[in-house]
């Protein structure tokens, strides 16, 4: 059994979680067979362009986004749409893909929080309740094998099924940000660092410390455990991810902001 220490920032593990969604089974099920539905996101991005081959600019590839230090959107004009695909190639109706969609299909979302229970919970801020009011009806009734890609630095101590009815768009008072409900996701299946390497390489992978400084904001810190077969694996896989930059801060102009009555910044608190 051999052991080995590891860092990695929050770009690099976004990556290394992507890598690890696109390996499993029932995704190349899914690709070859039926529909894979990646819902947007900056995480999500990265399964998209693991899967597309193509470099995305993913900090467009959201609506709802914590940069500058608050809770945010993108500027409308770049709001981009969910990548559906039929048998690996591109479905231009997203709502006829949900109509169809079943067990066998994928569909993917990141997510804000993921709690001590491994269960996760994603921001809402639209009035309709954005992507989770307009898919999560479909796919959670047709039990359609929902993927979770999310990093520990997204790790929160309170069940997020607690933590959910502190908030809502119209629950606060005042704020450094745009106000939003945290929904949990239900029968999802969460990818983390964690089941990341277990997957990719076929090591144990235990989170051991988070945080830093210097450019190494919301890193996790693991041990990775494995005989000598898959700790190579997992070395190669971890020089892969190493160097992966940052996304560049992308928020709405707040003047013009749509959900300027919703938010903290646009009431005047700071």
């Amino acid at each position: 059994m051999k052991r080995a220490l590891v860092t990695l920032t929050p770009p690099e593990s976004k990556r290394l979680i992507a890598k690890a969604v696109v390996a499993m089974p029932e995704v190349q099920h899914a690709l070859k067979h039926g529909f894979v539905y990646i819902a947007t996101g900056t995480t999500a991005a990265y399964v998209a362009e693991e899967i597309l081959g193509e470099e995305i600019e993913k900090e467009k590839w959201t609506v709802g986004v914590i940069s500058k230090g608050r809770t945010c959107v993108t500027p409308k004009q770049t709001w981009p749409k969910h990548l559906v695909l039929y048998k690996g190639e591109p479905f231009d109706d997203p709502l006829e893909a949900l109509k169809r969609m079943g067990p066998k299909d994928v569909f993917i979302k990141g997510a804000n929080a993921i709690d001590i229970n491994w269960n996760v919970a994603v921001f809402a801020a639209a009035p309709d309740g954005g992507t989770i009011g307009k898919t999560f009806g479909w796919t959670i009734t047709k039990g359609v094998f929902t993927i979770t890609p999310v990093s520990l630095e997204k790790f929160v101590p309170t069940p997020v099924e607690e933590s959910a009815k502190l908030t809502g768009i119209y629950s606060f008072d005042w704020g450094t940000g745009l106000y939003s409900a945290l929904v949990p996701i239900p029968h999802s299946h969460p990818v983390t660092e964690v089941e990341a390497y277990r997957i990719l390489a076929g090591v144990e992978a235990i989170p051991i410390a988070a945080g830093g400084a210097g450019g190494a904001e919301g890193s996790v810190t693991l041990v990775l455990e494995g005989d000598d077969e898959a700790m190579e694996r997992a070395k190669e896989i971890t020089k892969a991810v190493k160097g992966e930059p940052y996304l560049k801060p992308y928020t709405e102009d707040c003047s013009v902001c749509p959900f300027a009555k919703i938010c903290g910044l646009g009431s005047g608190a700071f």
